[in-house]
């Protein structure tokens, strides 16, 4: 007989209504997620020339070089209108012919495709001049006498001047785009006045995004008539991301790699019991190689094959004892 659907197997046909409405129940955290709680972070501090260029751009405090404490990332954080959580993409190569009518496939290359960040801009249009001004330092504007120029009257109007890309490393920032849930407070403390002493981490997740740079500044329009928020927005490449999340029962957090079962290893296996081992990848050479030892010692030796026998000169072995 074959095997009847897992919708059956499991009994998900049937879920009272506790079960759904319940998120401490069997089938974990079911409540659904909302897409307008988030925070999107640019840590500039990883570039210290970037952000002392940047902060030559402020006013306030937003000035004070490579040597102020304020980040943009930051401040900015506070106008990122829209965001996404990023993808990723496995390229496919196929081979024909090794089983007859069939065409495998395997994975051969992951792409991360670009984000894109919208953000609005304040009445001194600060947002607009930071991504100018990291696309303008990762290309810089040179006169005549190769610098940069005291003003921009002498950039714009020197005939000979040129540009020259930066290297990578100076331009290169880490970014965390987090979801997370609005559950920041516990029962006792949603009826009681909420401040930062009170407020507990949520359900979340956060993508590290690894050395991203602007690519596109989208044009913003301008256009008489009714008064609109403006906008701006970028569109961001990057070489990678990593993921941490957060999970919240009441008044347990859960968090990854935290500890035991939590810590995420690709190369771990199971025993016979169901429960997770580390194999030998996770050990440095001194422990592979103490295994391996005691492995041939306690291999059985293979028994002889008949050329051996024959051709050995013990007579007991040739007897077959």
């Amino acid at each position: 007989m074959a095997q009847r659907a897992e919708a059956f197997r499991s009994g998900r046909f049937y879920l009272p209504t506790q079960n759904l409405t319940n998120p401490t129940t069997k089938f974990g955290n079911i409540t659904p997620a909302f897409n307008n709680n988030y925070d999107v972070m640019i840590n500039f501090n990883d570039c210290e020339q970037l952000k002392g260029f940047i902060n030559q751009h402020g006013f306030y405090d937003q000035n004070g070089g490579a040597q102020s404490i304020f980040n943009p990332g930051t401040y900015l954080a506070l106008f990122c209108s829209e965001a996404v959580l990023p993808g990723s993409e496995l390229q496919a190569a196929q081979v024909s012919g090794l089983r007859q009518g069939i065409t495998q496939k395997y994975a051969a290359f992951r792409r991360f495709p670009d984000i894109i960040l919208t953000y609005y801009l304040q009445t001194d249009y600060y947002t607009n001049d930071v991504f100018n001004a990291w696309m303008e330092f990762i290309s810089p504007t040179r006169i005549q006498d190769g610098s940069f120029g005291t003003d921009v009257d002498k950039r714009r109007n020197t005939q000979n001047a040129y540009r020259r890309m930066k290297y990578p490393e100076e331009y290169k920032c880490n970014m965390e785009i987090t979801a997370f849930d609005k559950d920041i407070t516990s029962e006792f403390s949603k009826m009681n006045k909420t401040s930062s002493f009170n407020a507990q981490i949520p359900s979340s997740m956060t993508y590290h995004i690894i050395n991203a740079f602007p690519t596109n500044i989208v044009a913003a329009p301008l256009a008489y008539g009714r008064a609109e928020l403006i906008k701006t927005t970028i569109t961001f490449t990057y070489e990678q991301f990593f993921t941490s999340r957060t999970s919240r029962r009441g008044s347990q957090l859960e968090e990854s790699d935290a500890s035991g079962e939590n810590i995420r290893n690709p190369d771990l296996s199971t025993n016979n019991e169901g429960k997770s081992i580390d194999n030998e990848s996770t050990d440095n050479t001194e422990q592979v190689q103490k295994k391996k030892n005691s492995k041939n010692k306690t291999k059985k030796k293979r028994p002889f094959t008949r050329e051996e026998i024959l051709a050995t000169r013990n007579k007991y072995v040739k007897m077959g004892l």
